[in-house]
């Protein structure tokens, strides 16, 4: 149990050390990694959807 007490106190030290950043700035990071996330995903949500597609224009040609 002394051990997790040490690590704790350990933990906490460290946490001091931290130079945090502002909060405008952790909440302009915050909306900009949200939006870039959501860009991405309509990105690759559009490929998805061209490549189902395509596949399935080459799956017919097959007669499939």
């Amino acid at each position: 149990m002394e051990r997790i007490k040490n690590f704790l106190k350990g933990v906490k030290q460290e946490l001091n050390k931290v130079s945090w950043p502002p909060r405008s700035l952790a909440f302009k990071a915050t909306v900009s990694v949200i939006i870039f996330s959501l860009i991405i995903g309509f990105y690759l949500w559009i490929l998805d959807i061209a490549f189902v597609k395509i596949l399935n224009f080459l799956l017919s040609l097959r007669g499939g």
